[in-house]
This record gives structure tokens, C-alpha cells and sequence, in this order.
């Protein structure tokens, strides 16, 4: 049955001493036992009631069970009536943590902020504070909001809890690393994955680093910077220009090539995949790129025809290189048990490129034929 989208409306039931004990003949030696007041509660959901007790620790474990079953709007309901309506119980803390995060399970991310944000105010100084700043600054990069992923991370960096591993640290500032870049801020950005994996490089011998995605983002990052100049450049007459442009998109090409053999080199699994598919379209975009480069308007359609005869024949070796590439990738992916949208590119690209290869060859063929038969 699927949870009503809308929250329940809730109508209030205190019920004191309903459990009052009972009285005795004082000879007989009984005595009088007075239970703590009850609060019930009627929940309204689509129309059918139900009423539950509130009671922080029934409610708090209703909530572990609801979440452990991914049913993110209930587990939601009973941690924030922990946290509303026993703020000063030792189950409140955790339960305004754990409505967060079953906000943030749900795609409320903005509902969740006051959540981590009352967290951080009433443990700040502790792990647990820093943990719902973690939490911040990842909704922050979910709902595009990376001024806030910035101020957070930045937060966490000074550093908020002054035991911060090492881990969390490295952590901090890539995802520093990664508000800055989607602000436009590329050099800034560069520094602070640069910074991390130097950090990296400093702490290698503690195991948790090896299994950090965080190391392999900001060294897939830095590929992503250069990939995205290399992009960048057209090759555009006069040839001056043209010949710098070739200087500069081969620069960047290696620049990123080296970043993203990096990142394979880390293997984790999520994204090891995606740098092997983006190695293997450096290829694919230095190859089609040079196919569309211009070519000067004087030519006749017989000396185009020529120029592009020999272009296929000397840049062939790119298309090669991209095949292998992502075939190698596929492998990859099936060995890591990868089935996701790279694995699905990485195999539209290579069906592509082994087309286009079969189209160069077709014509070569057929430029041989010509040539032989005019012979």
C-alpha cells in the first residue's frame, strides 16, 4: 500500500492517569501506584484513523522499523514527533537526525535542512554536529544549492569538531572542491581536489581511504575540468589559428587523459566505470572534431573529397583507440557488476564508432575499386 503523499492530519488525545492503580485494605499491605500521564494520538491517513501512543521510545523504535523498510513518510512522522514533542528526551537528537534523513530518502531535502540544522545547534563541537553538516552540504548538491554546500563544507573545515579524521576531512574539501566548480570557480576548484589528494598521498596507509569515493571524485574532477576545455575548443581557420587550437585541444586532451587513468587506477566501482567511458569519448570528440574542422572555401569539391580521404586515413588510429577503450570498459563494468546510464553510453558509443568504422572502410573499398578500374 503506498503512503499517502500528504501529511496526516492529527487531532490530540491527552489522557491522564487513565492507568492510575488501584487502592487495598492497608492491612492487607497493598499500595497505591500512580503511572506517569499518557498522550495518545488520532492519525488521519486518507480517511482511515488509527491512534498510536506517544511515547519517545515506542515511537523512536517505530521509526527504526518503518525506516529499515524504506517507508520514509511514516519513519519521518514518528522521529519528528520524538523531536517535537519530547525535545529533551535522550531519544530527540537522533530522532530529528534520522526524520532528516528519511526526508532526505524521500526527496525533501529542503524539508530536512532544520532538521540537520537543529542537530548541528544543539551538539555543535561533536561528531554528531558534523555528521548533519555532512548532511547539509549534500542536500545543498541535491537541491543545487551550492553556495550552502560551500558555506557548509567550509564549515566543517575550520574545523567544526576538532577530532575531524582524516576521511572526513579529505571529504570536506573535495565536496568544497565541487561547490566551487558548479559556481564557475574552475581554479579554485582544482586547488582544493589537488589539495585532497595530496592528502591522499600523506595518509596512505589509512585503510579507509582506500575505499573513499571522495579521493576517486576529486581525482575523476580534475579529468572533468580539463575534459570540459578540451570541449571547449573548435578548429578554425586561418590556419595559424588552426595549428594553435590543435596545440591547445591536444594539451588538454593529455591533461585529462592522465586525470581519468588515475581515476581507473583507484578502481572504485562508481566511478572507475564513468572515467573509462569518459577516456574512450576523448577519442571519439578529438576524432569528430577533426572531422569538422574547416577547410578553406577555395577548394574544389575533387580536392575536399581528397582532404578528406586522407583525414580519415591518418586520425583512423582515434577511432581504434575509443573502440578498445570501451570495450575494455564493458569488461570492466561487468567484473564491478555495473549495469547503469555510463554502461548503457559506453555501449551506444562503441555500436556508433564501430559503424563509422565500417563506413570508412566501405569507402576505402570503394576509392580502390575507382582507382583500379581507371587503370
Amino acid at each position: 500500500m503506498k503512503l499517502p503523499r500528504r501529511p496526516a492530519r492529527l487531532a490530540h488525545l491527552l489522557v491522564v492517569g487513565a492507568l492510575a492503580g488501584t487502592g487495598a485494605c492497608a492491612s492487607s499491605g497493598a499500595e497505591t501506584v500512580r503511572m506517569d500521564p499518557m498522550t495518545f494520538q488520532v492519525v488521519d491517513e486518507g480517511g482511515r484513523l488509527s491512534v498510536e501512543q506517544l511515547d519517545p521510545e515506542v515511537l523512536f523504535h517505530e521509526g527504526n522499523r518503518a525506516f529499515e523498510a524504506g517507508e520514509w513518510t511514516t519513519a519521518a512522522r514518528k522521529y519528528r514527533l520524538v523531536h517535537e514533542r519530547f525535545a529533551e528526551s535522550r531519544f530527540a537528537v537522533v530522532s530529528a537526525y534520522n526524520a532528516a534523513l528519511s526526508l532526505e530518502h524521500d526527496g525533501k531535502c529542503d524539508e530536512s535542512l532544520p532538521l540537520y540544522r537543529w542537530v548541528v545547534d544543539r551538539t555543535r563541537g561533536s561528531k554528531d554536529a558534523q555528521d548533519a553538516l555532512f548532511r547539509v552540504a549534500a542536500c545543498g548538491e541535491a537541491l543545487g544549492r551550492w553556495e550552502l554546500t560551500l558555506e557548509t563544507t567550509a564549515e566543517i573545515l575550520r574545523p567544526h569538531y576538532a577530532e575531524i579524521s582524516v576521511v572526513d576531512r579529505i571529504g570536506a574539501r573535495v565536496h568544497h572542491g565541487y561547490a566551487q566548480q558548479n559556481l564557475g570557480r574552475l581554479a579554485l576548484a582544482e586547488r582544493d581536489f589537488k589539495a585532497a589528494l595530496a592528502e591522499y598521498q600523506r595518509h596512505l596507509d589509512v585503510p579507509a581511504l582506500g575505499k573513499s569515493p571522495e579521493v576517486s571524485l576529486a581525482q575523476f574532477q580534475i579529468g572533468e575540468l580539463y575534459r570540459d576545455l578540451f570541449a571547449s575548443i573548435r578548429f578554425k581557420l586561418p590556419p595559424d589559428r588552426m595549428a594553435r587550437d590543435l596545440q591547445d585541444k591536444s594539451n588538454f586532451f593529455l591533461m585529462a587523459q592522465s586525470a581519468y587513468l588515475k581515476t581507473l587506477r583507484l578502481q572504485h566501482p562508481r566511478y572507475a566505470v564513468v572515467a573509462g567511458y569518459r577516456l574512450g569519448a576523448l577519442y571519439e570528440v578529438m576524432y569528430d572534431d577533426m572531422m569538422a574542422a574547416e577547410i578553406p572555401p577555395e577548394l574544389t569539391r575533387e580536392e575536399v573529397e581528397a582532404y578528406y580521404v586522407e583525414l580519415r586515413d591518418k586520425i583512423r588510429p582515434l577511432l581504434v583507440r575509443a573502440i578498445d577503450i570501451y570495450e575494455r570498459n564493458l569488461r570492466m563494468g561487468q567484473r564491478f557488476g555495473t549495469t547503469n546510464d555510463w554502461v548503457a553510453r559506453t555501449e551506444a558509443s562503441l555500436a556508433r564508432l564501430k559503424e563509422v568504422l565500417r563506413q570508412d572502410s566501405s569507402r576505402d573499398a570503394e576509392a580502390q575499386l575507382r582507382g583500379a578500374s581507371s587503370n
